[in-house]
Order: structure tokens, then C-alpha cells, then sequence
């Protein structure tokens, strides 16, 4: 990356660089499914697992623990959905989710 070659897709995609490659044909249904699936879920959970990521290259297993922590708190405290509360009530009450094979109902 730091050399500043240029890959293709099939290369990215082995190298980890990106989730997969498609041909140009299929880009727009691709992207369409994607951006479809990432709507399902809460912004504000993925805004916080996104910031969460990035930071913890940066940091070792305590400080991470730590961070990770106090993301998740921050992602339950100004989650506007209340998703955490609507998950869990799908989940032990409703019995109409299984969490980590889906995500809860918007």
C-alpha cells in the first residue's frame, strides 16, 4: 500500500484490502445489496464499532479493553433507536430475533 502501486479488484480482494471483487457489470447490484444490508442496521452501532475498530490498532489489550468498553456505553447512551432495549425485547420477550444470525427489527 505505501508504495503506491496500483491493484486490481481480484488483487485487492485477495490481499484483504477490500471484502470482495466483482465484475463491472455486477458493481451497481452489489453495491446496491450492500448499502440495502448496511440499512438494516442502527446507524449509531455502526458509527461507534466503526470508531471502535480504527482505534484499536493503535492501542494494547488493557487500554482497548478499556476504549471498547466505553464505546459500547456511549453506543447505548445516545442511541436515539434504543436499539439495545428493542434487541434485547425481540429477543427474551418476543423470541422473534436470534442474535448474531440476524439483526433486530427497526
Amino acid at each position: 500500500v505505501m508504495t503506491g502501486e496500483t491493484w486490481t479488484g481480484k488483487q485487492a480482494a485477495k490481499m484483504g484490502l477490500v471484502n470482495k471483487s466483482v465484475p463491472r457489470a455486477q458493481l451497481r447490484d452489489e453495491v446496491k445489496a450492500l448499502a440495502s444490508k448496511l440499512l438494516e442496521k442502527n446507524p449509531a452501532v455502526l458509527r461507534y464499532a466503526k470508531h471502535g475498530f480504527k482505534r484499536c490498532r493503535e492501542l494494547n489489550w488493557e487500554q482497548n479493553e478499556d476504549y471498547l468498553y466505553a464505546k459500547v456505553d456511549q453506543s447505548n447512551g445516545r442511541d436515539p433507536e434504543q436499539g439495545r432495549a428493542k434487541g434485547l425485547k425481540q429477543f427474551l420477550d418476543d423470541k422473534t430475533i436470534k442474535p448474531g444470525l440476524q439483526t433486530y427489527k427497526r
